[in-house]
């Protein structure tokens, strides 16, 4: 049964690809990709990336992108499979930790929630770095459980080395650590000393080559800049609303009534867990989150929302009538695929980047710029913003620009 499930879940998300390659890099992806094509064109340079795009941490995605392009070819389509492992990776770790929550009957549920959960298909299709960020902290909370040392260590690096969201995280990690083990000792800090080594090293490194920590003199900008008492409160409340966003309102609504007729019920053994896996990593990123002007993504809780689908497939699990059960399940389901039309107006955004309704844009562009290109048009002479300015270099891969 068990292999069943997680063959068609392999056999889905390869389906996905396949129905995706041609589709390009979108809204920040092309800033990674614009570097993978830098390395690709001149070599990897020390991983020092030219300053417009320089981020300040190790370019792990990109490097990767551009070695699967110097090994089969800079396409669309080498990029769409080079996520597969990822993929893969992500419902194998992810159906590892809901077994050893949910019940047999529960398990298949838990699984499709995965793969309707409206961020990490488009993330998917968009070829978007947070997929690298989920597998890997999915990977190492669940050999953190079975006291895989060495491998927890090198997935806590690895972690670090693709972005400030995977430092955070680590840090969640370190948190549901000591929780979980109840003390803080050597045995457990020294797993994490290669990481802190790691960034420690590159820090200086990268200040060495570029005389500059952590923020870019080119790249800085509003959006990085630390908030003040006002901002952070509007922060705040854009945490949660993301949080609730995309049809997910209906997955905590559940898990919290569910949670506390259990508890009164006294019929939850795992809660503790649970609850620790949930809040730590949503607490700790949005700590760090709301100091910054930075706009509030909803695929950077991606990890969360991915706990709380097993924490919803576990709170359901409890319920002995199947009647309830399947009542819980097709509510959790229809909303997760319902969050995927929801609009707002222009002005609050709409999570282009975590929701489906993204694919008809690809097309549209395409038609204008075949439009703008025929008509004879200077692209200098649109007025547009990003991401329509991006460039086709970066976002189709081609050899030749838009611009």
């Amino acid at each position: 049964m068990s292999a069943k499930i997680l063959f068609s879940a392999f056999l889905f998300f390869m389906i996905l690809t396949f129905l995706s390659i041609n589709i390009p890099f979108f809204w920040d992806g092309t800033f990674f990709s614009a570097l993978s094509v830098h390395f690709y064109h001149n070599g990897f340079n020390g991983f020092i990336a030219p300053q417009a795009n320089d981020t300040g941490g190790f370019p792990l995605f990109s490097t990767y992108l551009a070695l699967m392009w110097k090994c089969f070819g800079k396409t669309l389509l080498v990029s769409h499979v080079a996520m597969l492992p990822f993929l893969f990776g992500i419902t194998y770790e992810y159906f590892k930790l809901a077994k050893r929550f949910v019940s047999t009957r529960t398990i298949l549920f838990t699984i499709l929630l995965l793969m309707i959960e409206p961020v990490l298909i488009t993330q998917s299709v968009l070829m978007g770095y947070d997929i690298l960020i989920t597998y890997f902290f999915l990977m190492a909370l669940n050999v953190m459980y079975d006291n895989k040392n060495i491998i927890y260590c090198i997935a806590v690096v690895l972690l670090c080395m693709i972005s400030v969201r995977g430092i955070m995280l680590s840090g969640a990690l370190l948190i549901i650590d000591i929780t979980i083990r109840q003390r803080l000792n050597f045995t457990i800090i020294k797993v994490y000393i290669p990481a802190v080594l790691f960034l420690t090293c590159w820090i200086f490194y990268h200040h060495a080559q570029t005389d500059w920590y952590i923020f870019s003199p080119v790249r800085e900008n509003n959006a990085e800049q630390f908030a003040g008492v006002t901002m952070m409160f509007r922060q705040l409340f854009y945490i949660v609303w993301k949080n609730l966003d995309l049809g997910r309102i209906a997955l905590w609504i559940i898990f919290i009534f569910a949670a506390i007729y259990h508890v009164r019920k006294k019929t939850f053994p795992l809660m503790k867990d649970l609850i620790l896996l949930l809040i730590v990593p949503l607490v700790v990123l949005s700590a760090c989150m709301i100091l910054i002007k930075n706009p509030i993504g909803h695929k950077y809780f991606l990890t969360t929302f991915l706990i709380l689908n097993i924490a919803a497939g576990y709170v359901i699990d409890r319920f002995e009538d199947k009647k309830i059960r399947n009542i819980l399940f097709t509510l959790s389901a229809a909303s997760l695929i319902a969050g995927n039309f929801v609009m707002y107006s222009q002005r609050y955004g709409n999570s282009w980047d975590s929701s489906l309704k993204i694919i008809p844009y690809f097309d549209l562009s395409k038609k204008m710029h075949e439009h703008i290109k025929s008509s004879n048009i200077s692209p200098s002479e649109v007025a547009t913003q990003f991401p329509l300015t991006s460039d086709s270099q970066f976002s189709y891969l081609t050899d030749s620009s838009y611009h």
